[in-house]
């Protein structure tokens, strides 16, 4: 296997030239990496060390990030408190590695990627066009992701011989849970971005069968976090302003009509009936607060507390190292507040907190004013209250870093660059053009 390292190393050089001024080919990588894990279950490449789809590009994005910060002046445009977070985090990973050794990096891994993702996109200015673009990447990947959750739907359902191998895979046995939540919540997202082209006037519409695949999807993966996150996220949406109460109404009513109709069949068929059944299952399950998957959770956190609440003034404000147990237990807790705290401290917990807090205010109040509104800000602010509801049972993930590195940096900026200012080559422009209003080499764009 020692040969792949030629590829790897001459792809990491070519990226890390590439991503410095080429955010879409960032987010098309990105995700990628989260689709090929969910193809291989999250197995490594065994060369002498185990390396994950996802350290392959998030290398080079790194390198790329050093360099917009320190030899393209883009310092000035990240958010300071997520510095501060960034250290605190390379701080636990350092004692870690002092005291436990390389086990500290392996247990660093998805934060050195949440954080550094999400620091190399806001150190980037856009405009209507180029996100677009990002979100034009992230929809061709997840239409990736969802062809091959269709397939395992029908092996699944055929009971075919390779269904067994992500039924090994995912230890609660639930019968059609053939991804594991992370990947699920990328085709959560993907709806939210395609419900908010609907209540846009002026965005091009997607198609709304695409739209209902995607939802059938998620339900059907029966993660239940992911329903209650995209759930929350669009729901949102009617505490927006400038957003049409009815057009939000109205399109979730036009979504579970199709809906419907694409389920007739199956229905008529009789094939329904195995679905039906486990998702009601799933649902109801859900609904049990004290018992189950979420009881336990809920125990697993008091303890977690309980644990914190013991420790010492310094590791209860930093945090104890990365690659120690998590509250005497291996397995990272299925909250990512509570694992903050048991590796930043409370510290780090309120630092991160500001930061989500802070863009979502920001990100409220520009779509409250009348000028310089900035269009996507209510499809960020969507994002970043589902993401925070995905944390509730779940931890940060690769890809997050996307959504709330572009929220930060339409907050700090307040409004669209002009595209003629954009450091981003190439903008495509999709859909209708959306009206604007040239003052000063600045843009105003029109309310909806």
């Amino acid at each position: 296997m020692a040969f792949l390292l030629i590829p790897i190393i001459i792809f990491i050089v070519i990226a890390t030239w590439q991503f410095i001024e080429k955010p879409h080919l960032a987010v098309g990588s990105i995700l990628l990496a989260s689709v090929i894990s969910a193809l291989f279950y999250d197995k490594p490449i065994e060369l002498g060390v185990s390396i994950y789809a996802h350290d392959i590009v998030f290398v080079p994005l790194f390198c790329s990030i050093i360099y917009r910060l320190f030899f393209k002046g883009e310092i000035s445009s990240v958010s300071i408190l997520w510095i501060f977070y960034g250290a605190l985090l390379f701080h636990s990973v350092f004692s870690g590695i002092l005291q436990v050794g390389t086990v500290a990096a392996n247990d660093f891994r998805s934060c050195f990627f949440y954080w550094t993702g999400a620091l190399y996109f806001m150190s980037f200015q856009y405009n209507e066009a180029t996100i677009e673009k990002l979100i034009k990447y992230w929809l061709f990947t997840s239409l990736v992701l969802l062809a091959l959750v269709y397939f395992r739907f029908v092996a699944d359902f055929a009971n075919l011989s390779i269904a067994e191998d992500w039924r090994k895979a995912d230890p609660t046995g639930v019968r059609f849970r053939v991804v594991f939540a992370a990947p699920t919540y990328l085709l959560g997202v993907s709806v939210i971005m395609l419900f908010h082209k609907y209540l846009i006037p002026h965005l091009s519409k997607p198609s709304k069968i695409l739209t209902v695949l995607f939802i059938i999807a998620v339900i059907v993966l029966q993660h239940r976090s992911v329903w209650m996150a995209t759930l929350i996220a669009i729901s949102s949406s009617l505490l927006i302003p400038k957003i049409k109460k009815t057009k939000v109404i109205s399109n979730l009513m036009l979504i579970g009509f199709i809906g419907f109709i694409l389920l007739i069949p199956l229905v008529y068929l009789g094939y329904a009936d195995k679905f039906i059944a486990t998702i009601s299952e799933s649902a109801v399950n859900g609904t049990q607060l004290t018992t189950g998957t979420f009881g336990a959770r809920l125990k697993g956190w008091n303890f977690i507390l309980n644990y914190w609440d013991r420790m010492s003034f310094m590791n209860k404000s930093l945090g104890e190292p990365f690659g120690t147990l998590y509250a005497k237990g291996r397995n990272v807790p299925h909250n990512f507040y509570l694992q903050a705290l048991l590796r930043v401290g409370i510290l780090g917990v309120i630092i991160l907190f500001s930061v989500y807090l802070l863009t979502i205010i920001k990100l409220f109040f520009i779509l409250l004013k009348k000028k310089d509104l900035n269009i996507y800000s209510s499809l960020f602010l969507m994002l970043l209250i589902g993401q925070q509801t995905f944390y509730i049972p779940y931890g940060q993930q690769a890809e997050h870093g996307i959504l709330l590195g572009i929220a930060i940096s339409l907050a700090k900026r307040k409004k669209l660059s002009n595209p003629k200012e954009s450091n981003i080559d190439n903008p495509i422009t999709l859909g209708k053009a959306w009206p604007v209003k040239s003052e000063k080499n600045n843009i105003t764009l029109k309310t909806f």
